[in-house]
């Protein structure tokens, strides 16, 4: 073994030195590694804490989502209901109107028929009177002319 160290080169300092090492190694992992992990393993924390908080804020969010989708139905529905209720209304008040309108137009019409009819016999009337003498002297000159 002696043999096997001297070919590498390797003597009681070595030794000295990894003990030395390793003892070095223990004071600062004691002094400067230990506030690192403890940083670390608060920094873990924190995100583990950090993903749970925003799992429940997805879950509050799908909530309120499908509380808003419901509120958006239902208000929609409303509106449909209102929208055909108004409709309905409209056109019943359309109907009304336009029988109304009929009626009116129907009136009318009968009324300019009377008045043109009594213009009518009015004229004719006239015309009547007023060819009446003529139509004599014309049937008393056709007839004398014969």
């Amino acid at each position: 073994m002696n043999e096997i160290l001297e070919q590498l080169e390797i003597n009681k300092t070595f030794f000295y030195q990894f003990v030395l090492f390793g003892a070095f190694f223990l004071i600062l992992s004691q002094i400067y590694l230990k506030p690192f992990q403890r940083l670390i393993e608060k920094r873990n924390q924190k995100l583990k804490d950090d993903v749970e908080s925003s799992a429940e804020l997805l879950k509050s969010i799908d909530s309120r989502i499908a509380e808003y989708e419901k509120a958006l139905a239902t208000t929609r529905a409303q509106a449909i209901q209102s929208y055909e209720a108004t409709m309905a209304e409209v056109r019943a008040n359309e109907q009304v109107s336009l029988n109304q309108l009929k009626d009116e137009l129907k009136k009318d019409f009968l009324e300019a028929s009377n008045e043109m009819h009594e213009e009518r016999l009015k004229i004719e009337s006239e015309l009547k009177l007023q060819l009446g003498p003529t139509s004599d002297s014309l049937a008393q000159k056709i007839l004398a002319g014969n």
